[in-house]
């Protein structure tokens, strides 16, 4: 029975974002993104539990804003989800009229003379900005990426979500079995793209983020230091009122190991961490409070508690 309501919801939630995919695609670039923002206050509206993490997570990463601020944030958040949901329909017209058309670069040489050189690349991203158009730029722009995602729970729309994804010659790599890829990849000359800002749970390392510990996965720290890769800091961020994005590509580094491997690791995932709240506090309504980004509390924590 649970089988039959599963499928049944699949279909549902597929059928309705091809509806949703028919009229963002048709609608003009300036009423796509009024649509978008109703699409984001309509899921603000249905969506309380969502909501509250997000208020949660905004109040104690800014404690200094008053609750009408941070409610605020919260709905600009959902603005940003919704626009997010559109833009992602729309990629397959971008990809085709040019994305660079849509997408401003920064200064591309430093990251180039790595790969000249033959130094693997690891693009450590995040769920901020347009992070669908992140892997179609980096990988049209600078080189093509194979990029880390967990597989959508619903089979249908994680097809058409591959598919899409691999229009700009990026490959997906999923999370189980991801670490063997993952070195295959960059033994091979090839580089990947891992994503920094989910709860790792008892997996991960305990790393301050806001002010707070958050347990944070190690793999794109261990890999660079481990196979002697060159760490970039990649996103892409809307620019307001308009779909048009800034390619953000910056800390390109070579980090050194100490023989040291877990301070290593912890130093570099904080250092990496401490970019990307610094881009956050530039734009936090572009970045996945909805997530419950600190979930996991370290085990002393817990034991104060119990």
């Amino acid at each position: 029975m649970s089988k039959q309501r599963s499928a049944f919801r699949n279909w549902v939630e597929y059928i309705t974002f091809r509806v949703v995919s028919g009229v963002a695609a048709a609608l003009p670039w300036r009423a796509a993104w009024h649509f978008g923002k109703l699409l984001g206050e309509f899921m603000h509206a249905v969506s309380p539990h969502r909501r509250n993490v997000a208020r949660q997570n905004l109040a104690a990463a800014f404690p200094e804003k008053p609750t009408d601020e941070i409610n605020r944030l919260a709905k600009k958040v959902y603005h940003h989800l919704g626009l997010l949901v559109v833009e992602t329909l729309r990629v397959p017209q971008m990809l085709q009229q040019g994305i660079e058309k849509y997408v401003d670069p920064p200064d591309l040489a430093p990251i180039r003379q790595e790969l000249e050189e033959g130094r693997p690349i690891i693009v450590v991203t995040a769920h901020i900005g347009s992070w669908e158009i992140a892997g179609h730029t980096c990988s049209r722009m600078v080189v093509p990426l194979n990029s880390v995602a967990r597989p959508l729970d619903n089979p249908f729309l994680e097809k058409y979500l591959a598919k899409q994804r691999e229009l700009s010659g990026q490959r997906m790599i999923g999370k189980r079995g991801a670490v063997r890829d993952m070195v295959q990849t960059i033994k091979s000359g090839g580089s990947v793209a891992i994503l920094l800002d989910q709860d790792a749970r008892r997996s991960g390392i305990f790393i301050n983020f806001f002010g707070r510990p958050a347990s944070t996965w190690p793999t794109p720290a261990a890999l660079a230091l481990k196979l002697r890769c060159t760490i970039v800091f990649g996103f892409v961020r809307r620019q307001p009122d308009r779909f048009h994005y800034n390619l953000i590509l910056d800390s390109v580094f070579r980090p050194e190991s100490t023989g040291n491997r877990e301070g290593d690791v912890l130093k570099l995932t904080q250092q990496m961490t401490d970019r990307l709240e610094s881009c956050i506090r530039e734009c936090p309504e572009q970045w996945f409070w909805v997530h419950r980004r600190w979930k996991t509390r370290p085990l002393d924590e817990l034991q104060q508690k119990s």
